[in-house]
C-alpha cells in the first residue's frame, strides 16, 4: 500500500508541474495590440503597458533627456497603412518603432525604421524617419497604467496620445491622401456609377468645390428623396458658402423628415444651432 501512495503522489507532482508549464502567468506589463480604421486604410499599434505601482515615473523611473522605448519589454511598434504626416513631417506607409525622449517642458517623439532592437540601449538614431517636439499636457488626473490611444478622429486626421502618470503627449497624424482621393472621386464621377454621396461628403469635409458638392448632394436626393442626412449635409455646405437662408431651409427639411424617429432630437438640435449662428 505504501508503494502505491508514493506513486500516486509522484504522479500528482508531475501533473502540477505540467499545469504550471501550460498556464500563462500574469505579466507585469501586459502587451496590447489595437487596430484603428483611419482615412483609406488603418493604423496598428503594439506596445506593453507598465503600471506606476506607487513609483514616481517621469524624472525618476523614466529619466528626462534619455531615449525611451515608450513602453516596456519589446519595442513599441506603429504601422501606417498609407502615407501620413506625423506631427508635421511626412512619413511613408510602413512599420516603425516609436521612441521618445521625455522632458519636463518638452518631449521629442521619434519614429525609427529599426524594428529588431530590444530597447533604448540599441537605439540607432541614423534610422530615424521623423522627430517632432511636443509640449506635454499636465493634468491633475493620473494614468496608473501606461496608455497610447488614438482619438479626435476625422476622415483625414487623428491624435496619438501618449499617457502616463499625470502627463499626456499629443501628436497629430494627418493622412497625406487628399489629392489622391480627389483624383479618384473625379474620375469615378465620370463613370457609369458615380459616387455622388461620397463626393458631396468628402468635398464638404475638405472644403473643395463646394458648389459642386451641392450638385452631387442634389443628385443623391434625386435617387433617394428620403435621405434626410443629405439635406443636413447641404445645410453644412450652404453654411460654408455663406448662404444662410438656404442652409436653414435644408436643415429644416432634415428636421421635418426625422420627426417621430430616433433622429428627431439630433436634427432638431442641428437646426436650432444653425439658426442661432445665423443671428
Amino acid at each position: 500500500m505504501k508503494k502505491v501512495i508514493i506513486c500516486l503522489a509522484s504522479a500528482c507532482l508531475l501533473s502540477t508541474a505540467a499545469m504550471a508549464q501550460d498556464m500563462k502567468l500574469p505579466s507585469a506589463s501586459p502587451k496590447i495590440s489595437l487596430t484603428q480604421q483611419f482615412a483609406t486604410s488603418k493604423i496598428e499599434l503594439e506596445y506593453s503597458r507598465p503600471s506606476m505601482r506607487g513609483r514616481k515615473v517621469f524624472g525618476e523611473m523614466i529619466p528626462y533627456g534619455k531615449s525611451w522605448r515608450t513602453g516596456a519589454n519589446a519595442l513599441t511598434k506603429i504601422t501606417f497603412g498609407e502615407d501620413v504626416i506625423f506631427g508635421g513631417q511626412k512619413v511613408a506607409a510602413g512599420a516603425y518603432s516609436l521612441y521618445t525622449i521625455p522632458g519636463k517642458d518638452s518631449w521629442t517623439v521619434i519614429l525609427n525604421s529599426g524594428l529588431q532592437s530590444k530597447g533604448e540601449q540599441f537605439f540607432d538614431a541614423a534610422k530615424d524617419v521623423a522627430k517632432v517636439t511636443v509640449k506635454p499636457v499636465v493634468s491633475k488626473e493620473n494614468y496608473e497604467t501606461f496608455t497610447i490611444d488614438l482619438n479626435d478622429i476625422t476622415s483625414s486626421s487623428l491624435t496619438l496620445n501618449i499617457r502616463w502618470e499625470n502627463v499626456k503627449v499629443p501628436v497629430k497624424i494627418v493622412a497625406d491622401n487628399q489629392e489622391k482621393i480627389i483624383v479618384y472621386l473625379e474620375k469615378e464621377l465620370k463613370g457609369s456609377n458615380p459616387p455622388y454621396q461620397a463626393a458631396a461628403g468628402y468635398f464638404n469635409e475638405v472644403n473643395y468645390k463646394l458648389e459642386d458638392a451641392i450638385t452631387y448632394a442634389d443628385k443623391t436626393l434625386a435617387v433617394n428623396p428620403n435621405a434626410f442626412w443629405i439635406h443636413s449635409l447641404k445645410a453644412q455646405i450652404y453654411s460654408k458658402l455663406g448662404k444662410k437662408k438656404e442652409a436653414i431651409e435644408s436643415a429644416q427639411k432634415a428636421a421635418t423628415m426625422t420627426k417621430g424617429t430616433d433622429f428627431e432630437f439630433e436634427y432638431a438640435h442641428k437646426l436650432d444651432q444653425l439658426k442661432k449662428g445665423a443671428k
